[in-house]
């Protein structure tokens, strides 16, 4: 026990040497730091205001950019937004690389839903372009059977993609009559009592 409370004498001053050294010599090297021109080490806290956000590949560039045109990620890719709407499993706003083709978006849509109409797939453009058309139909019935891609447009930045529901299918059919049967079937009723 007394070797520990000698330990404990000897121990104490030497830390508080240590830190009187480190406080020397931080004042040493502001004292010249200040002579040079140069900020103080132990001047208080020192705030750092950063503008920039620490980097992250997904999120694309961090510089302002509009919907309307193309603009490149940090690979150098010209990339645009476009949209896809209708039957196909992931709606929403995507960012496409320029030569994008319908196989893509599909792709990147999820796949197509059972009753979407190919023969009729809709690319509205937010202006007209320069052939004054603002909206084409696309039959990609060809490409889904023979992988024959004539049909295809270039595609621009905010062009919207709507896959539309076919025509007449089951399911409408379904849901028209579960509509008419009920309404049917009271005319009937009241047709018997009259």
């Amino acid at each position: 026990m007394n070797m520990l409370k000698h330990l404990k004498v000897i121990v104490l001053p030497m830390q508080c040497l240590a830190l009187m050294f480190v406080l020397v010599t931080a004042e040493a090297r502001a004292a010249d730091n200040q002579s040079s021109g140069s900020t103080a080490v132990f001047s208080g806290p020192q705030q750092t205001t950063t503008t920039r956000q620490s980097y992250n590949p997904l999120s694309g560039p961090d510089y302002p950019m509009s919907p309307e045109s193309y603009f490149t990620d940090d690979s150098g890719n010209i990339l645009m937004y476009v949209k896809v709407l209708g039957l196909v499993n992931k709606q929403g706003p995507m960012i496409v690389r320029e030569d994008v083709d319908f196989s893509e978006i599909m792709a990147n849509a999820g796949g197509l839903k059972p009753n979407a109409d190919l023969h009729k797939v809709l690319v509205a453009r937010q202006k007209p372009d320069a052939s004054g058309k603002q909206a084409y139909i696309i039959d990609l019935k060809q490409f889904y059977k023979y992988g024959d891609r004539s049909a295809f447009i270039a595609l621009k930045p905010n062009d919207t993609i709507i896959f539309p529901e076919k025509g007449i299918s089951i399911d409408k059919l379904a849901k028209i009559s579960s509509i008419i049967y009920p309404w049917a079937s009271v005319y009937s009723t009241i047709e018997r009592n009259n």
